[in-house]
C-alpha cells in the first residue's frame, strides 16, 4: 500500500510530497491529482520536494508512473522537482521519468540537501525555506 502526504512547505511556492510503502497505481493517480491541484493554485514557479525515502517497492514497469506524471509536463506554474532518496534505483527511475517529461529535476539524498538545492535554484525562497520546521529536523 502506498501512503502519501502532500502539503505546502512554503505557501503557494514549495510543495512537500512524502511517499512511503509499496507502489500502487491507484494511490499514485490520486496523489498526482492532488499535487496538480496544489500547482494549479500556486504562484509560478511552484517547486516540489518529493521525498521517496520511505518507498520500499517500485513498479516493475517504469513507464506506468511516467505516463501518470505526464499530466504535469507542461504545467504553466511548474518549477523544479527535487527528489529525496538514498536508493540508487529510485533516483535512477526519477531521472529517467523527468528526462521523458522534460522536467527540471535534481536527485538528492537528504531533506537538507533538497532545501539547499531549492535555495540555489530560487534564492528568493531561502529565508522561508530555512524557517520551515522540517528543515530543523
Amino acid at each position: 500500500m502506498l501512503d502519501y502526504q502532500v502539503e505546502w512547505l512554503v505557501e503557494n511556492r514549495v510543495i512537500l510530497i512524502q511517499i512511503a510503502g509499496e507502489y500502487d497505481l491507484q494511490a499514485m493517480q490520486q496523489g498526482i491529482q492532488r499535487v496538480k491541484k496544489y500547482v494549479d493554485e500556486g504562484t509560478a514557479p511552484v517547486h516540489v520536494i518529493w521525498d521517496m525515502s520511505g518507498v520500499v517497492k517500485m513498479p516493475k514497469d517504469i513507464r506506468e508512473p511516467i505516463n501518470e506524471l505526464e499530466i504535469m509536463r507542461y504545467h504553466p506554474n511548474g518549477g523544479w522537482i527535487v527528489m529525496i532518496s538514498s536508493n540508487v534505483m529510485v533516483r535512477f527511475v526519477g531521472q529517467i521519468a523527468t528526462r521523458f517529461l522534460g522536467a527540471n529535476f535534481r536527485s538528492v539524498v537528504s531533506y537538507d540537501e533538497a532545501v539547499e538545492t531549492i535555495c540555489r535554484i530560487d534564492p528568493a525562497l531561502t529565508d522561508a525555506l530555512r524557517k520551515t520546521p522540517a528543515a530543523n529536523q
